[in-house]
Formats: C-alpha cells, sequence, structure tokens
C-alpha cells in the first residue's frame, strides 16, 4: 500500500524530516463562510513550555458543549487504525428511526497481533443501543467492513478476508437481529483476490440495490498487476440485496492504465442516490478522478478532479521535477483521503486533504512528505479540475489563541508532534446532505495546543462538523463534538457521518487517549508504540443540526489591505474585551462583535492612526458562547472568532 510505505519513508529519513518541520508553512481558511480561494497562515516554531500550565479546556473548547449533543460508547476495540486513507460508511441510518454502526474490531490485547480481527457491531432499535459486543461478526479474521441495510430489512457487511484473499459478506435476513451467514464466494474475486471494499445502498435511508467498489491486491503486498493496473479499482452491483451480482469486477471509464498506474488501499470512496453513482479515487502521486452513472453503473462519464502535474508519474524511476528544469519541486497534492457525498440534484461533490510531497532520489521505498502541511479541499462537478497548488480550502486547524500561529510540542527527535496517520493535518472527511440540500462534513483536525497525557509530548485531534447552505460557498463555524477530558484529552479520529441527515446529524467516531495509531508501518519502528494493547472506544453522536450555527453571510470579507494583525484579549472573554487593530496607515474603521449567524451586536466607529489601536468592548449584556469581532474599512472587513464564558 503507497500510503504505508510514504509513511515510513517520511519518518526514518530524520534529516530531511527535520527540514521539513523548520519550514513550518501550511494553508488553512479563513473559517469564514465566503473564502473560496487558499490563505496561506505561517506556523511558528512556538513551544509549548512544559513547566507552564497547558490551557485549560475551558479555555479551547467552544461554547457550543453545552448545546443538546448525545453521545454513547457503542463499543471499543484494540485495532485502532479504521482505514488506510478514505473513511468508509460504517453507519446507517435507516427511514424507522434504527441504526446501525459498524467498525474494525479487535477485542484481545495481545501485543499487537490482532489474531482475532473482525467487524465490531451496534444497533440502536429506537430506543437503546446494543451491548458493546465482545467478539467479531465473521467467521475469520477480516478488516474494515462497510455495513448496509437495505429497504427489505436486509443487513450486510462486506470486507476483506486476508485468509482466503476475497471478499467476505456477513448477512442476515433481519437488521438488528439473527445469526450472522458468512460467505467468501457470493461475488467472484478477480486473480490475487478483492481488497479493502467499499458498499453503499441506492439511497442514504436504504435501498435493495447495493454498489461495492474493490481494488485487486498490490504487487507491494503479494499480489499481481491486473489489466495493467497495480491495484485496479474495481465496481460490482447487486439489484437484489446482494444475493445475486449482475455487474461483476467492472472497471469504470477513466479508471484504467491509460490513466493510472494503480491505486492503494482505501484510496477512493463511493456514494449513491438511486440510480446515480459516484467513486472518487486516486492518490497523492497520481491524478484524482470522478467516475460518475445515471443507469447504476451500466455507462460511465470521467472527470478529473485534481491534476497531477506529471502525467502517469512513477516515485520509483521519477524525480518530482514538475517543470523540467532539471530540479526537484515539492508538488501541491492530495493525501489520499477522499470524501464524497450526492446532493439532493445528483451533483457529486468531493473532499480531499493537503498534502506535500517531494522525490529528489527516486526509490522503490517511497517518496518524502511534508508532515506539517493542513487544509480541507472541496470540489464540485462544476469546477475545472485543481491543480499543483489550486483549489478551495473550507477547513483546516482552527487558530484557537488567535494569535496567528499554531502551537505545537516539541517531540523527541525524528517524531512528530501529533499522531502519524500519513496525512494532512485536516482530513478523514465525510459529507451528507439533509432534505433541504443543505451540507454537511465531518473530519478530524489536530488541535491548537491541546497536548495528549504521553510520554512523548503530542497534540489531539478532534472530530469537527461544519454545514454549508449554499452548496459549500460558505461555511459555518466547526463544531467540535469531542468532549474536554482535563488531565487526559481525548483523540479523535475516523469520523464516519451517516448519508441520512433527519434533523440530526449522526456519525461514530474512534476515541482514546494516546495520538496516533498502534499499527506497526511495513517497516521500521512504530511511531506510535503507546497505543499498543490500549483500548479505544468507538462514539456514536447524534446532534441536532439547529445546534450547528450558520454561515456568516457572504458580505463578510475577510482581507483587508490595511490591516496588518487584529487580535482580542481576554480570549474566551468573560464581560470586558479588548480588540486590538495594528494599521499599516491612518483609516476610518468600524469595530463591531457579530453572533454565529452575523447580527451585529456591538459596533462603534473609530478613526485608526498607523499602528496599534485599542478598542475595550462591554460584554457584560451577551450570554456565554461563540461570537467574532471585526474590523471592516470602506468595503472590505477582517473578522475573526473568540469565545464568551460566563
Amino acid at each position: 500500500m503507497k500510503k504505508q510505505l510514504l509513511f515510513t519513508t517520511s519518518i526514518f529519513i530524520t534529516g530531511l524530516l527535520s527540514a521539513q518541520v523548520a519550514s513550518r508553512a501550511t494553508k488553512v481558511p479563513s473559517h469564514l463562510a465566503n473564502i473560496a480561494i487558499s490563505k496561506t497562515q505561517r506556523i511558528d516554531d512556538k513551544i509549548i513550555n512544559p513547566g507552564l500550565p497547558v490551557k485549560a479546556p475551558s479555555q479551547i473548547v467552544s461554547a457550543n458543549k453545552t448545546f443538546a449533543l448525545t453521545e454513547a460508547i457503542i463499543g471499543n476495540t484494540y485495532y485502532d487504525m479504521q482505514t488506510n486513507s478514505s473513511v468508509g460508511d460504517r453507519i446507517v441510518v435507516n427511514e424507522d428511526g434504527t441504526i446501525a454502526a459498524c467498525w474494525t474490531f479487535e477485542g484481545t490485547a495481545d501485543g499487537g497481533t490482532y489474531a482475532s480481527r473482525g467487524t465490531g457491531y451496534a444497533y440502536f432499535n429506537g430506543t437503546a443501543w446494543s451491548t458493546p459486543p465482545t467478539s467479531r461478526v465473521e467467521n475469520a479474521r477480516v478488516g474494515w467492513g462497510n455495513i448496509a441495510n437495505t429497504r427489505s430489512g436486509k443487513e450486510l457487511i462486506i470486507s476483506h478476508n486476508g485468509t482466503a484473499e476475497k471478499l467476505h459478506r456477513a448477512s442476515r435476513a433481519t437488521k438488528g437481529s439473527g445469526a450472522w451467514s458468512n460467505s467468501t464466494s457470493f461475488i467472484s474475486n478477480v486473480s490475487g483476490g478483492n481488497w479493502w471494499p467499499r458498499m453503499v445502498t441506492s439511497s442514504p435511508g436504504g435501498g435493495d440495490t447495493i454498489y461495492s467498489i474493490s481494488i485487486s491486491y498490490p504487487v507491494a503486498n503479494g499480489g499481481t498487476a491486473y489489466n495493467g493496473l497495480d491495484g485496479a479499482l474495481l465496481f460490482s452491483r447487486s439489484k437484489d440485496g446482494g444475493q445475486t451480482w449482475d455487474i461483476v469486477n467492472q472497471q469504470p471509464t477513466g479508471f484504467t492504465s491509460a490513466n493510472f498506474l494503480g491505486f492503494g488501499g482505501d484510496a477512493y470512496a463511493i456514494a449513491a442516490k438511486g440510480s446515480t453513482v459516484a467513486i472518487v479515487a486516486g492518490d497523492s502521486d497520481s491524478d484524482v478522478g470522478l467516475v460518475k452513472s445515471t443507469d447504476g453503473g451500466v455507462t460511465w462519464t470521467y472527470k478529473t478532479v485534481y491534476q497531477f502535474p506529471i502525467p502517469m508519474w512513477d516515485y520509483t524511476t521519477m524525480t518530482s521535477d514538475w517543470d523540467n528544469d532539471a530540479v526537484p519541486d515539492t508538488i501541491e497534492t492530495n493525501d489520499g483521503s477522499f470524501g464524497i457525498a450526492l446532493d439532493n440534484n445528483g451533483m457529486a461533490y468531493v473532499t480531499y486533504g493537503a498534502y506535500r510531497l517531494l522525490n529528489s532520489s527516486p526509490s522503490a521505498q517511497g517518496y518524502n512528505y511534508f508532515p506539517y502541511t493542513d487544509g480541507l479541499y472541496l470540489w464540485n462537478e462544476t469546477m475545472a479540475p485543481f491543480t499543483n497548488g489550486t483549489g478551495n480550502i473550507i477547513a483546516g486547524i482552527e487558530d484557537l489563541g488567535t494569535q496567528g500561529v499554531i502551537d505545537f510540542p516539541t517531540p523527541t527527535a525524528g517524531l512528530l508532534a501529533f499522531g502519524s496517520y500519513g496525512a494532512s493535518l485536516t482530513s478523514f472527511s465525510s459529507m451528507a446532505f439533509d432534505a433541504n440540500n443543505i451540507m454537511y462534513v465531518s473530519y478530524s483536525s489536530v488541535v491548537d495546543g491541546l497536548l495528549a497525557f504521553t510520554d512523548d509530548p503530542k497534540l489531539v485531534r478532534h472530530v469537527y462538523v461544519m454545514k454549508s447552505l449554499d452548496q459549500g460557498l460558505s461555511w459555518s463555524a466547526p463544531y467540535d463534538v469531542v468532549p474536554p477530558s482535563p488531565g487526559a484529552e481525548y483523540e479523535g479520529m475516523y469520523p464516519s457521518l451517516a448519508k441520512k441527515v433527519d434533523g440530526n446529524v449522526h456519525l461514530i467516531y474512534q476515541r482514546d487517549y494516546f495520538p496516533g495509531y498502534s499499527v506497526p508501518p511495513t517497516s521500521g519502528a512504530d511511531p506510535d508504540p503507546e497505543n499498543v494493547d490500549m483500548s479505544s472506544d468507538i462514539v456514536y453522536v447524534k446532534l441536532p443540526v439547529s445546534d450547528i450555527s450558520n454561515p456568516i453571510p457572504t458580505s463578510v470579507k475577510n482581507e483587508n489591505a490595511l490591516v496588518n494583525t487584529l487580535s482580542l484579549y481576554p480570549n474566551p472573554a468573560s464581560t470586558n474585551a479588548t480588540i486590538n487593530v495594528v494599521l499599516k496607515q491612518d483609516a476610518k474603521m468600524e469595530i463591531a462583535v457579530l453572533n454565529t449567524v452575523g447580527q451585529i451586536l456591538y459596533s462603534s466607529n473609530v478613526s485608526g492612526v498607523k499602528g496599534s489601536n485599542l478598542v475595550d468592548v462591554d460584554l457584560t449584556s451577551l450570554s456565554a458562547g461563540m461570537y467574532f469581532y471585526q474590523v471592516k474599512i470602506d468595503n472590505t472587513s477582517v473578522t475573526k472568532k473568540f469565545t464568551l464564558s460566563k
């Protein structure tokens, strides 16, 4: 799997890793609704002094924690890597209000052998969740199951069986009850086996048509090339709930050896509504493509989502010199972790994490990447292909200290200041649309300044949810669904968002106290060894969509050539705060405080002078929560977020 090779390479080349860390530049959004172009924010080498108190959770957790979010721990696992790249559909919300969820499960602390790995399963019957499982669903060791409940009431989990080197189906006639039937012969498998499958039904609330994708086993893992591809993407369809399959191992138009060398495990995602099916696939070292079918997978059209600057690039024989000047270049690309969804009009949307790579010495061992790269991209079918360094970034690490930098601790030499996932610092996204065509995105992102309780100083990741009312042009503030845990902060990873939104957003994610995962890479030392034999919880979250703030109006611009810096202190504030506007020259400005729907709660006109301008704001009349402060000059403005605690 390419992603494992990339990860291993980046860790053991410590000299290059240090150089990458020293040049910490990342792309982040402004977190304001209307920003459609990427913004560049400098990440300083600002270190948290271990002898000083770390920010208290109340200082960095948004006030939305007081809203009506509910959660339940529905299971656990010692095998804590839920995907190689893209997050699969591991939760389904049915029309009758029942919910089924699954995850890769290991119930025994066996020193990292994971001999009993399989699928963990939980069911919500409309009133309560089932008892957390103590054993896997299947009768064999499998991995990376995806779940579907059909309209007629059947239940299926499709995974891959590493022993039989085939797809594995666990099924039963009635969702939520009954014995599971296991099969590795329900569908034909290509030579070498079908691996790392994904599966969806024909509608978010369940359908009887099943669409599935997988890849042929890659050469590096012991497989063979298939139709000229090292890991060929294969599509299959069942129109009767998985009993028979009328399309088997089809290579959709565009995903052939004419455009790709191959695909890595989980570097793809699938979505469907009725007879419309969309698949995104690619990897960090290749184009990203979208194929779409409106006839249930019989015929396909192909579009390029991201265009890699070197066509058919082979890192084993080629450098990353994309401009042909004989000097290897750093390439702005994708991290191979994709989210995909279809809106109510059938338009496909794709998300992926930002990624930067460099290859100055071609080798079969892989290439080097920049682990401090950040940003989540969004593309839809109306857009031209994104290219090297272009695209729309909609999310990134939140600058919780509002000081213009992200606080990273100093890790042990050769390690990272966060868990090692080989992806963007903001990634592992899922998407869904509700009946009003409002878009929801979940993702995992590093938390500014929030340290895990580990031997080596590392930042944790949390899971966030955002919504857009205008097909991705503007976005709400990120809602952090991970609760504070003073003294031992949680890491939240691998959020899987249910495609059905019924007035609530439903998702599951994995949570523990140790950044990174325990599964060792294919070679080299485990960069996150503290995870071994540590159980991770699988957490279900129900979040009312009304608790996710509406986007700031698109009339608010986050740019002004005259504003050097804008800050507010203290943040969080309580009764009073001071806004500091540093101007490049004298200017008349309007200072304002806004709520999360863009209403102006406070406004003052100030004759600003070049340099620092301090404006005191009385906040006693406002209730606790999240707000924005803004400086407006002429027709443009700069707006930032702050928290008010009482």
